[in-house]
Formats: C-alpha cells, structure tokens, sequence
C-alpha cells in the first residue's frame, strides 16, 4: 500500500472536514448561553476534522486494497490460463 497517498487523503479530507465543521458551527447558531457551548465552531472543526481524516483514510485503504485484490485475481487468471493451455497441449500431443 502507498502510506504517502493514504497519508495526503486523510489530511485533504481532514482540512474539508474542519472546514465544513466550522462553516456548521456559524450557520446554525446555538441558543443557548452556557458555558459548554461556548467555542462551538472550534469544537465543531475538530469533530469534522478528525471525521475526515478518518474517512479519507479508510477509503484510500480500501481503494488500495481493491487495487491488489484485483491484480491478484488477474494474475490468478493468468495463471490458470497458462495451466489450461498446458494441458491441453499435453493432451493434443498425446493424441
């Protein structure tokens, strides 16, 4: 797996994140005044930051995966294919 690729999604994901987090944070205005709702947006684009990062990484991984899994079945292929062909050229010799 490329790390580095993996890497670079998670973070671009993670600044979409916070910055869609924070764009939340000042749409929806919060009524109440306690203290524990004070800093919201700041709040808000940790929340969507580290939920990008998490989600940009996992679907890279899982890209990545994909793309090995899918070499291996072709190289699968090849394989049998070679075997097939072997075969029945030991068959027709045979004959």
């Amino acid at each position: 797996m490329n790390a580095k690729l993996i890497t670079f999604s998670g973070i671009v994901t993670a600044f979409l994140g916070a910055g869609i987090g924070f764009v939340v944070a000042h749409l929806l205005p919060c009524p109440y005044t306690s203290p524990m709702y004070k800093d919201l947006a700041q709040k808000y684009a940790i929340i969507g930051g580290v939920a990008g990062l998490l989600i940009g990484s996992s679907q890279e991984m899982i890209r990545e995966l994909k793309q090995e899994r899918d070499a291996e079945e072709d190289l699968f292929q090849d394989l049998n294919q070679a075997i097939r062909s072997n075969t029945t050229n030991k068959i027709t010799d045979d004959a």
